[in-house]
């Protein structure tokens, strides 16, 4: 969705990270000094480092012994990125101290809100009504459709999408903070995906859709915040287990749009095995 730029405002800070007690308690991040190429226990000690700050997942690095590849520099560049540090891939004194931090700064909690059966709950969600939605006409919901806003400033985004005049809105949007907010109920049409296709065979989108905005230029040069990661999975989760939403028809607005080519949501830069591997 291509929405229109607004001066700067204030940012909240950023979401906190949560993990459970036990892990936590197992995990250090390791001395500085590692880059691509290195193996071994430190390289293993910054890989669960990562897994428990979200940054790699348990599959990425359960087999053989720690080897600083090209997932592991990824997973580095990503943390620099959404730390304001230089994106390098080096594991460097700065980056060590801001892992450190992350490592303890967190209190406990598993990292998707979930009931003891393993089942999502809805995340909280800040209510900022639009008026900018329609009837679904009893079109079930069977699908999630991810955007991109188009600018970096949430605020903005929300107070465009919120105004009558813009005939756009979204169900949710997840700000740069990892903080949710919904604009359209659940069981009405939000107008966010426009001319459309699912899987090839035209349809309307918007009848049969959640639509989600990711608060990002879209440009695939700037990251999507570790924070908004964290949310999207718990919120897409949480929709898809709630409306039995197949995992194919989870799908960003560039694989719907007609034609093809269209728009490219929610970015070139996202990282859908991630959102994959953590609704799955």
């Amino acid at each position: 969705m291509r929405l229109p730029s607004f001066s700067p405002v204030f940012r909240a800070p950023q979401a906190q990270a949560s993990r459970t007690t036990a892990t936590a308690a197992s995990v250090s991040a390791p001395p500085a000094g590692l880059r691509k190429g290195d193996t071994g226990p430190k390289v293993k000690q910054l890989q669960d480092a990562l897994v428990q700050v979200g940054y790699m997942t348990k599959t990425q690095v359960a087999t053989g012994p720690g080897t600083f590849g090209p997932q592991t520099e990824t997973a580095v560049k990503k943390f620099q990125a959404d730390n304001k540090l230089p994106t390098t891939g080096y594991y460097g004194d700065q980056t060590h101290a801001a892992l450190k931090k992350a490592l303890g700064s967190s209190g406990p909690g598993p990292t998707t809100p979930t009931t003891p059966g393993g089942t999502f709950t809805k995340p909280a969600v800040i209510n900022a009504p639009s008026p900018n939605y329609n009837s679904r006409g009893g079109t079930d919901i069977d699908t999630i459709v991810l955007h991109h806003t188009a600018t970096n400033n949430g605020a903005g985004d929300l107070a465009w999408m919120r105004n009558p005049q813009s005939k756009v809105s979204a169900h949710y949007m997840v700000d740069r903070d990892g903080k949710i907010y919904q604009l359209v109920g659940d069981d009405k049409r939000a107008w966010h995906a426009g001319k459309g296709e699912l899987h090839g065979v035209p349809s309307d989108i918007n009848n049969r859709s959640i639509g989600i905005e990711l608060v990002n230029d879209g440009s695939g040069k700037t990251p999507f915040t570790e924070a908004q990661y964290k949310a999207l999975t718990q919120l897409t989760g949480y929709l898809k287990q709630q409306y039995d939403v197949p995992m194919k028809n989870i799908v960003g607005h560039a694989d719907v749009a007609v034609p093809k080519g269209r728009k490219n949501d929610p970015a070139p830069n996202f990282d859908w095995s991630r959102l994959r591997q953590g609704i799955s």
